[in-house]
């Protein structure tokens, strides 16, 4: 979360002479960051990071608070003002009737103001809202945002004439309840968000995140209910997500700002209500607080905080550093209690917490640095991960582009059982993909400015499971551009025989790809994958790498040189459509067992040349011997045979 702060503002409560500079460099050490400081005198504005655990530091109070805190730690004088001089609240009930809900609601606060002036916004304030980041839009509206500001608890108001006849209830939404906001847009609400309604039933706020219209002051306004709600931060969330409405009040209670801050923030709307808007009457304040900061201490020791941090820290160092961040430490021997204040009650809680106070304060730049002591391990990468890397190199070599496609994929690119996604980013990204093919064909389509290509990924696909998470599977996708089938299958076969893998192709029949071009790939019964060609004219291959995992092998298999010489004839046959070459070498195999090996030396249309090669591991053939053989082939390939 990024935060606007004037320095000017900041200085109504941090007493220094340091300049905007040293502020943003010491701060940025000890404490929030300050990326940068934009403008300079009395015009600079501080841009500050604020993490999501310190809520307490998204406001000018909370920003002066730490620096005055951190500033002395570099001897640079500086001290923090009070916020409001705490008044004592003239505390009752107020013209309407008040409903928390002890189960969502920490604390409502509410004043009635009567007969206010709702017409001019003071000119340094107006600049300061507007160097934050936030439009002046009337006198009561930016006075709650220059609380909110400055103190880091959101406050309201409301127009009362538009509320007094009917109550203020907070209660839970039903589902496709509707509220429009003060800038007239509609919100239907999903069920269980928090909301105030009147005593027509009618929703006049979703408290925490925006006002509604039929509540807002306007010009007009003459009485206003000047209003401070703190709620469950996760119902905030949830409200704001699901709406899309992501308000500087949404951001900070969320995140759970302290009740005890409440207080505060009232005393100082009263205090700017009665300079700026001038009432000519106030009500009391309405307080609801059931369960005040009772306080929390946590315990831990002087050797626990010197081990963690790696120093040799005293008792005092200690207390001075935790005294100045507002904690109450107290010592017993070398045990230490700590008391945390209500403002960072939410994120301090146990000693390590306590720990990390002690050690900005002390300075992470003054730590020693020494090296942790460690014992060199032989790492060994994950088999699969090995795999995954070794068919990457593999394909890059034999002209492939690995790619990364997205796992989610539209309604029309996946099967019927996929899973849906309960919040997709968007119509084309709703299911969890169950095939590569779709992402690699949309990427080939995107691409189709290159006439040839290869390419590939190696992705998760996401099977669905009855009562369970979806089964990952890591899957090996290989798709061809403009290369003729017969190369696809060649570089298919290139990575498979430099995995060391032995495998054979059978013929299938896919509803997936073209007739007669389905391949499946198996190595022994295990089946590794499939190949063919798709409608778009593209050739696509999918395996998966847990079976071909099982089969590789990092080295070949030994097999020693012949001792006897082979003779070699070549030949050339014709093949019909209905034919496959893979299925014509295999049946000239089988005729004799002296055929040691066939290699397709060259292809013309239909016409292809074989070499085969007649051997023997155990003599050299007689030419007896090959003439039976050769006799065989002949006799095998008929009339397919080419004089």
């Amino acid at each position: 979360m990024d935060i606007l702060i004037p320095d000017r503002w900041l200085k109504d409560f941090l007493k220094t002479k340091a300049s905007p500079k040293t502020i943003m460099d010491k701060l940025s050490l000890c404490g929030p960051s300050v990326e940068k400081v934009e403008g300079k005198g009395k015009k600079a504005v501080y841009s500050i990071e604020v993490t999501t655990n310190r809520v307490d530091t998204a406001c000018v109070y909370g920003i002066a608070r730490e620096a005055a805190a951190i500033l002395p730690r570099f001897n640079i004088d500086a001290k923090l003002k009070k916020l409001t001089q705490n008044k004592n609240l003239r505390k009752g009930q107020v013209d309407i009737k008040i409903n928390p809900s002890p189960k969502y609601v920490n604390r409502v606060m509410a004043v009635v103001l009567y007969q206010i002036k709702n017409d001019k916004t003071p000119n340094e304030m107006k600049q300061r809202l507007e160097a934050s980041g936030l439009r002046s839009k009337n006198p009561a509206v930016d006075i709650t945002n220059y609380i909110m500001l400055e103190t880091g608890h959101p406050t309201h108001v409301f127009d009362y004439d538009k509320i007094k006849k009917g109550g203020l209830t907070f209660r839970l939404s039903k589902k496709g309840e509707e509220a429009k906001s003060f800038e007239g847009k509609s919100y239907k609400l999903s069920g269980g968000d928090l909301v105030i309604v009147n005593d027509k039933d009618e929703i006049i706020d979703i408290p925490g995140i925006i006002g509604t219209k039929n509540s807002v002051v306007d010009d007009n306004t003459k009485n206003v209910l000047f209003f401070i709600d703190n709620n469950d931060p996760k119902l905030i969330r949830k409200t704001s997500m699901e709406l899309g409405i992501r308000t500087n009040a949404a951001s900070l209670n969320e995140k759970g700002v302290d009740p005890e801050l409440a207080q505060e923030a009232m005393l100082r709307g009263l205090k700017l209500f009665k300079s700026i808007c001038k009432p000519k009457e106030i009500s009391s304040v309405f307080d609801w607080y059931p369960n005040p900061y009772t306080g929390k201490a946590i315990d831990t020791s002087l050797e626990f905080i010197n081990q963690k941090i790696g120093t040799q820290l005293n008792k005092n160092d200690i207390t001075k550093h935790l005294k100045v961040l507002g904690f109450d430490p107290s010592w017993n021997k070398n045990n230490l209690t700590v008391k945390v204040p209500s403002f960072r009650a939410k994120d301090v809680n146990i000693a390590e917490d306590i720990v990390e106070e002690v050690a900005r304060m002390y300075g992470y730049f003054n730590l020693p640095g020494k090296l942790p002591l460690a014992i060199a391990q032989n790492f060994q990468e994950e088999p699969l991960l090995q795999l995954e890397k070794k068919i990457k190199e593999i394909l890059m070599m034999l002209g492939g582009h690995e790619i990364y496609t997205l796992s989610m994929v539209s309604k029309e690119q996946t099967e019927k059982n996929a899973l849906k996604l309960k919040n997709p980013m968007g119509r084309d990204a709703q299911y969890l993909r169950t095939n590569l093919a779709p992402s690699l064909t949309q990427a080939a389509q995107q691409n189709l400015s290159q006439l040839k290509f290869i390419m590939f990924e190696i992705a998760n696909v996401y099977i669905p499971k009855a009562n369970n998470l979806p089964e990952e599977q890591s899957k090996l996708g290989v798709l061809f551009q403009g290369h003729e089938y017969t190369y696809a299958k060649g570089v298919l076969e290139t990575l498979f025989k430099k995995l060391n893998i032995k495998f054979n192709w059978e013929t299938t029949n896919s509803k997936t790809y073209e007739p007669q071009t389905s391949l499946i790939a198996k190595s022994g019964k295990l089946i590794l994958g499939q190949m063919g060609k798709t409608t778009q004219n593209l050739i696509y291959a999918q395996f998966d790498l847990k079976s071909i995992s099982q089969k590789t092998r990092n080295y070949a298999l030994y097999q020693p040189p012949p001792k006897f010489p082979p003779q070699i004839e070549d030949y050339t046959i014709k093949a019909n459509p209905n034919q496959r070459l893979g299925e014509i070498i295999n049946e000239i195999k089988d005729t004799d067992k002296n055929i040691a090996k066939i290699e397709l030396l060259d292809t013309y249309k239909r016409n292809y040349t074989l070499r085969v090669y007649y051997q023997n591991q155990n003599k050299t053939l007689t030419k007896k011997e090959v003439k039976k053989a050769r006799e065989s082939v002949f006799k095998t390939l008929g009339s397919d045979l080419v004089e």
